[in-house]
């Protein structure tokens, strides 16, 4: 669907996919919202870069995907989904980044991208911190997971910016502090690819480098249940309430009590 029937096309509120062209797309997201029978229009990177203007007036969550790159400021598609992040974001439109759709919004909000060189890749520990024990998503989520994480990129100085009060974390890998963040009240990212279904895991292992395909393997083995029985947990907080279908009125979602 082009951005120029976005919002004529829609008879219902509904999330927008800002899809950068992963395989599974939302993964684990995308099933659990399909799940609880929320309305998904998707918007693919190629479609975003040429649109002129993207209405948001049916729109009442976005979710940005990830993708098999880096955050480029010379690439249009990027451009675009900051701004549409942005706009939302004024709007208090509820948004969750999965992992490159992560560092998009924290890089729309006014945070700096730092390198990761090498890059962070394999299973890790990613620890919750103190100011996500009363979070809405997080409740009854352990104080620590094991959780794939392949990044290239980190999210360095976290504002404040000009325009925002800046993130906050919620959980941290070894060299992530922004593995999971908050920037306001219903602004968030996963670095961490806590989304990855089976298939995304073990699509991992293939593209895994040989010195790596047996700890990738091992981790996967290991952890993987739980990681996606925890992430299920998180993204039915996504849908019941960060993003509830049911509680949308008059366009505008319900606010968002921590």
């Amino acid at each position: 669907m082009t951005a120029s029937v976005l919002a004529t096309n829609l008879v219902c509120m509904a999330i927008l996919f800002i899809d950068h062209g992963v395989v599974g797309g939302m993964g684990n997201l995308g099933l659990v919202l399909r799940e609880y029978a929320q309305r998904i229009v998707t918007l693919r990177g190629n479609e975003l870069a040429s649109a002129k203007d993207v209405s948001l007036e049916d729109i009442h969550g976005v979710v940005v995907g990830d993708a098999p790159c880096s955050v480029r400021l010379t690439d249009d598609s990027h451009r675009s989904s900051m701004k549409i992040v942005s706009e939302a974001h004024d709007l208090k439109i509820p948004i969750i980044g999965l992992g490159f759709g992560a560092l998009v919004i924290a890089k729309a909000l006014g945070s700096t991208i730092d390198e990761l060189n090498p890059p962070e890749a394999g299973w890790t520990t990613m620890t919750t911190s103190p100011m996500s024990r009363g979070d809405a998503l997080l409740t009854g989520v352990p104080w620590t997971l094991t959780v794939p994480v392949w990044s290239c990129q980190s999210i360095g100085i976290a504002g404040p910016s000009a325009k925002t009060p800046g993130l906050r974390s919620l959980a941290s890998t070894p060299r992530q502090k922004f593995a999971m963040f908050v920037c306001g009240v219903s602004t968030y990212g996963i670095t961490a690819h806590i989304e990855w279904t089976t298939g995304a895991c073990d699509e991992a292992i293939r593209n895994a480098g040989s010195d790596q395909i047996t700890t990738w393997r091992e981790g996967a083995t290991l952890s993987s249940a739980t990681c996606q029985r925890i992430a299920k947990k998180i993204f039915e907080s996504v849908t019941l309430s960060l993003m509830p279908v049911d509680r949308v009125n008059v366009g505008v979602a319900r606010d968002l009590h921590h």
